[in-house]
């Protein structure tokens, strides 16, 4: 997929009177021995249908408690790095603060922090947001007019390929939803649920009487599929891919997304570097959670996906502390307050360091193919083209 505006943008913002307040650096941390933070939910809870107290994690499917959901299997482990690179390009920069996003523990993800290197002068912490994002933080001083800062965490991510569960028939439309279901519900940007076509397509598939949840949401999966055809291009709001049939990952995951809501079916966006698809909620016999993937774009993958990119966030509509209004993507930042000190200084550059190790080479090699930007999955050892 070919971002418009790109997955891992970075924008430069140099505010020549801007001091920064208190340290934002507020979320929970992150290290080798963090263990206990994926797997145990927090004390605080709020209530959902018949009194019952929410988990987050597992609403939000950050962990898996029944036994009916998805199925992990052929697990991959490789190490990666992220971080971000700042020269001050002739400034004498202070006050310096960026973020960027940070991927994080999924039930098909794990990440263990192996080695980090953060700049003498400066504090770095991780930040948590709310509906699966997390961001890590740098904060400095200052940095003189040659100097390069480093921030770079090196991690190991063993991620999983996920295949549906053998009975798909138990599955049901949730009846009632939390508050923390209903972040998946509604409008987000580029996402509007209310369009006529949204609204009547899902109304028909609904009224075709399909065989169970499971069913309809194929419908819904396929509708998509059929109706928009794949084509590389500048990022539009569904209500225009819906008009031109023509759309890329973006879109089509987006569709889905809108469709499903309509449907009364929780649904999200998934970020992998260079490419998106969706997620759908649906509910077991005995009312436990799960989300499911699927392939908007690209090969048929229903309930499963085959692939090994890491993942960098799930979600479509993020609140961002540095950002006004919602956001679709959790993108970097940078702000500092900067005085040039030698002639024809330019803005401080800044680079974002994101190396996937062993699958670098694979993705370079569909860039190459593909010529447009678009990325499928990758699997081990196998590389396939988008449609």
């Amino acid at each position: 997929m070919h971002y418009k505006k790109p997955a891992w943008l970075l924008r430069l913002i140099v505010i020549g009177s801007l001091l920064l307040g208190p340290a934002l650096l507020v979320g929970p941390g992150y290290s080798q021995d963090d263990s206990r933070e994926e797997t145990s939910p927090p004390e605080k809870a709020s209530k959902s249908k018949a009194n019952q107290k929410v988990d987050i994690f597992e609403v939000t499917g950050r962990v898996v408690k029944g036994a009916n959901g998805p199925k992990y299997f052929a697990p991959q482990k490789m190490v990666m790095k992220f971080g971000l690179r700042i020269s001050a390009n002739g400034n004498h920069c202070s006050n310096l603060m960026a973020t960027l996003p940070f991927p994080m523990d999924w039930p098909e993800q794990k990440l263990k922090v192996l080695n980090h290197e953060v700049p003498n002068s400066a504090v770095s912490d991780f930040r948590d947001l709310p509906a699966g994002a997390r961001q890590l933080l740098l904060q400095m001083n200052t940095l003189g007019p040659s100097d390069v800062a480093n921030l770079l965490v090196e991690v190991e991510v063993e991620k999983s390929f996920i295949d549906p569960p053998p009975d798909t028939s138990i599955f049901k439309i949730p009846k009632s939803l939390s508050k923390e279901l209903k972040f998946y519900m509604g409008n987000s940007p580029y996402i509007d649920c209310d369009i006529p076509m949204i609204k009547k397509t899902a109304k028909s598939i609904a009224a075709s009487s399909p065989e169970n949840a499971w069913a309809q949401v194929e419908q819904l999966y396929d509708w998509v599929r059929d109706n928009i055809e794949y084509t590389n291009g500048d990022m539009k709001h569904i209500r225009e891919a819906l008009k031109d049939k023509k759309g890329d990952c973006e879109e089509m995951t987006s569709i889905f997304i809108a469709l499903c809501r309509a449907s009364g079916i929780p649904a999200r966006a998934v970020w992998v570097p260079d490419h998106c698809y969706p997620e759908f909620y649906l509910e077991d016999q005995d009312g436990v959670g799960y989300w499911f993937p699927c392939q908007a774009a690209g090969d048929r993958q229903f309930g499963q996906m085959h692939e090994y990119r890491p993942i960098l966030q799930k979600g479509d509509r993020f609140k961002v502390p540095e950002e006004s209004g919602q956001q679709r993507y959790v993108a970097s930042f940078f702000t500092c307050k900067q005085r040039p000190m030698i002639p024809g200084a330019g803005n401080p550059l800044v680079e974002e360091v994101l190396d996937l190790g062993p699958l670098q080479a694979q993705l370079d090699a569909v860039r190459q193919q593909s010529g447009n930007g678009l990325l499928p999955p990758v699997e081990s050892g196998n590389t396939q083209s988008d449609k």
